[in-house]
């Protein structure tokens, strides 16, 4: 399957997909013994087990076909939540619902937190004796997802996670020389990234002109040069690196600190010195009507920017430019971690899991579901999954080693954030993001323009960014009571 930019969104909105009813020991096994008590299926025994899953086909074409082939006698049903969410509903009631009515055996999590909540409650087997007892290699498997993954169980193993996602700063090598800029190293502050961006040549005209610095390869393709959200996305991606979020689900917009202070002083003055591509060179390109145009329109691809911060969907990207632009040289690439905080340099907020599999402490055929679990998250399947193209990389360590004779060590070196952007983002209203972004794009504009302070910048998207969020709110909870 393979999960592009709008796939992952939907899977990040989905966050409450995780299960577990009852809270309690699980079933047949004493406390503390966890999965002691799943005895190995024997050759002809037959099972039924139910899987939550968004999607039944996304699932089957995933992970459920392969699953089917080497189990046939365990069957797997699949329980949909692709309806449990829309305007007006508590998505986590709606799943809550779901879970009492259909019983599922093998859950899965689009959000740690979320993960953390059901396995603190019990409400999941703990996975540590069945995979000592089973002899399930975890040692192979990158060491920040299991990090991730213990930290949210207290130090135990209560799911597993077959891939993660992250970013990488993504350089161009040749232009770094070209210009005797130094290359990047891993954990780079974002002062230090900037301060590079800033070295490059600013008076190119037209094909000439480069960047030392964008923020996203894409975003020019998504907001176009009137609108100043990009803007407002670096000083929240440099807040974001700090641990901080200023958007608080309860209270709403949290931009009165130092710290913002800091971001936004940084980030304006990036984008005065003319060093970062803010899309304002031009009218927004049309939309592309075949891949050359569209991988035309990268502009790192295409040799433009020095510096951008990408997922690792920018690595296919390339690939695919070197064999189809036969008129554009090929990016001579490569990574390193994305900036960090310097007082705290092994963590990222860009590093995650979307989908932990773990088994419901209610399940009646525990030791089917911990098959399940154990098959999706192996190196058979991992091999398997390696040969087709997806949005983020398999946990497996031998199948993330390189790409194109890179190494891509700096996208799994860092550890998750404990604070991250994501959190409690499925609470706010969505229809809160766009407007509330352009208005704070706007000031931040007349920060760089000498027309504010960043004082005053910072006083008047607090109080415009708290009457955007108090009007989403109130529509949101409007659409609630007219579909309750």
């Amino acid at each position: 399957m393979k999960l592009g930019r709008t796939g992952l969104t939907v899977g990040l909105a989905l966050s409450v997909l995780a299960a577990g009813c009852n809270s309690g020991n699980p079933a047949g096994s004493d406390e503390g013994k966890g999965t002691k008590t799943l005895k190995e299926l024997g050759k002809d025994e037959k099972a039924s087990i139910k899987v939550v899953y968004y999607d039944k086909n996304a699932f089957f074409n995933q992970y459920g076909n392969l699953f089917s082939a080497k189990y046939p006698n365990i069957e797997v049903q699949v329980v949909e939540t692709h309806d449990i969410s829309g305007p007006g509903k508590d998505m986590k009631k709606e799943f809550q619902k779901l879970i009492d009515e259909e019983k599922p055996d093998v859950l899965v999590f689009h959000s740690p937190d979320l993960f953390k909540e059901w396995a603190n409650d019990g409400k999941l087997y703990k996975l540590d004796e069945v995979i000592r007892q089973d002899k399930f290699d975890t040692e192979n498997i990158v060491p920040s997802v299991m990090e991730l993954i213990k930290s949210k169980g207290d130090g135990n193993i209560y799911g597993l996670a077959p891939y993660f996602y992250s970013q990488a700063l993504f350089y161009n090598k040749d232009l770094f020389e070209q210009y005797g800029v130094p290359l990047p190293k891993n954990k780079m502050s974002w002062e230090e990234v900037l301060q590079l961006a800033q070295r490059f040549p600013k008076d190119g005209q037209g094909d000439k002109r480069i960047y030392g610095f964008a923020r996203n390869s894409a975003d020019w393709s998504v907001y176009g040069s009137e609108n100043k959200a990009l803007h407002y996305y670096l000083m929240r991606q440099i807040g974001a690196t700090s641990g901080m979020s200023d958007i608080d689900p309860d209270k709403g917009v949290t931009l009165q600190t130092e710290g913002w202070k800091h971001a936004l002083s940084l980030a304006a003055a990036a984008l005065k010195s003319g060093a970062v591509y803010t899309g304002q060179t031009g009218e927004m390109p049309a939309s592309a009507n075949s891949e050359e145009e569209r991988l035309k329109q990268d502009l790192f691809v295409t040799g433009k920017i020095a510096m951008t911060i990408e997922s690792p969907y920018m690595i296919g990207n390339i690939l695919q430019a070197k064999e189809k632009l036969k008129d554009v040289a090929p990016v001579n690439w490569d990574v390193v971690t994305v900036p960090v905080d310097p007082k705290n340099p092994d963590a990222s907020s860009s590093f995650d899991v979307s989908e932990i599999f773990a088994v419901n402490a209610n399940s009646s055929s525990p030791r089917a579901a911990w098959e399940l679990v154990k098959y999706v998250n192996s190196d058979e399947m991992a091999r398997l999954l390696s040969k087709t193209e997806n949005f983020g990389f398999l946990s497996r360590t031998a199948y993330v080693k390189e790409r194109d004779g890179r190494s891509l060590e700096p996208f799994y070196m860092l550890y998750m954030s404990d604070s991250g952007l994501m959190n409690g983002d499925e609470k706010i209203p969505p229809e809160f993001h766009d407007p509330y972004g352009e208005m704070a794009g706007i000031e931040i504009q007349a920060v760089i323009d000498g027309k504010k302070s960043v004082d005053e910048a910072l006083r008047t998207i607090q109080a415009k960014g708290q009457e955007i969020y108090i009007r989403a709110k109130q529509a949101q909870e409007a659409e609630g009571r007219k579909s309750g």
